[in-house]
């Protein structure tokens, strides 16, 4: 149960604060749209993901993808040329977030790594099921390629990242692009992603009540995003499940203690590096679900950043 855990007091009053707004899994399905749609008030932002980081450059469009418009942000960390591009594809699972939420984060990625981050905005189950995210995803990916020099970025050095619901995007742009054979990507960073739908590993029950991430709220989310239960064993929806993940892009690999994803996260990267891949895996003690999200109030978040930092800066040279 929650009060077994060893929580830091401010991860305790992290949640104090959370339990204060409706969750995700009792919304109806006009509440999910408008919480989508919703800006985060100012206050509540600062107060939950920190201080706004200033850059460079942050500049906002709308790419075509297959099935429509996708609304993108570009975060620029200098008015450099051929820097490392991050494509950043937000959690959620795959019915909440947006640009905004998740633009404080984007913004500390893109200074710290001295990348530029692409981040997507995808579209959101219930309204469009899988695998329409992951398309968005793709084609916001081919896009990048395509206009890699208009972007002033460098090709060779292509990264995707996500966290949770987005690290599951990430895992599977990363599977679509092996078996497509159109793009290469240089490396994936994986922020305690989802990387299956069957949620039968022992850290399922042992932190299904843990803060931020319930089993109850997972369960909602993946009802939300398959279209029928048929779809949830497919590899690009879990990719823990698919037959091979050989030729795959060296992989950043962050997971945490009380996270209910925990185990599949690592079961990944163990498939990962049985398969030939260089994995580097960070687990933090004490901490909880999307605790990137949360740098004042989690201790770990920082020195993740840090990790993340250090990561993208040794690959890229």
């Amino acid at each position: 149960m929650k009060n077994s855990f060893r929580l830091d007091w401010k991860i305790q009053l992290l949640d104090k604060i959370l339990s204060f707004f409706k969750p995700l899994e009792k919304m109806s399905l006009e509440e999910l749209r408008a919480i989508s749609e919703k800006p985060i008030p100012p206050l509540l932002e600062r107060i939950l993901a920190g201080k706004q980081i200033a850059l460079a450059e942050v500049e906002q469009q709308t790419i075509n993808g297959r099935h429509g418009n996708i609304p993108i942000r570009l975060y620029y960390p200098s008015d450099q040329t051929h820097l490392p591009l991050i494509l950043f594809f937000h959690g959620g699972g795959w019915v909440y977030g947006n640009l905004q939420t998740h633009d404080r984060m984007c913004r500390r990625i893109a200074r710290d790594t001295t990348a530029i981050v692409l981040a997507v905005n995808y579209r959101l189950a219930p309204f469009s099921k899988y695998p329409i995210a992951l398309e968005d995803c793709y084609d916001a990916l081919l896009w990048a390629v395509e206009n890699a020099a208009d972007l002033r970025a460098d090709p060779t050095k292509l990264m995707v990242m996500g966290d949770s619901a987005g690290g599951n995007l990430a895992t599977a742009v990363c599977l679509m692009a092996r078996d497509q054979e159109q793009v290469a990507i240089a490396h994936q960073i994986l922020i305690y992603p989802v990387t299956s739908g069957k949620l039968d590993q022992p850290s399922v029950d042992q932190y299904g009540s843990a803060p931020v991430l319930t089993k109850d709220r997972m369960q909602c989310f993946i009802q939300h995003y398959a279209r029928n239960p048929a779809d949830i064993p497919q590899p690009y929806f879990s990719p823990l499940l698919a037959a091979d993940v050989s030729r795959l892009p060296p992989a950043l690999i962050i997971t945490c203690e009380y996270d209910l994803l925990h185990d599949q996260a690592q079961m990944y990267a163990q498939r990962l590096q049985a398969a030939g891949t260089s994995v580097m895996l960070v687990d933090y003690p004490g901490m909880v679900h999307g605790f990137l999200s949360f740098p004042g109030f989690c201790r770990a978040a920082l020195p993740a950043f840090h990790k993340i930092a250090s990561y993208v800066k040794s690959v890229t040279g």
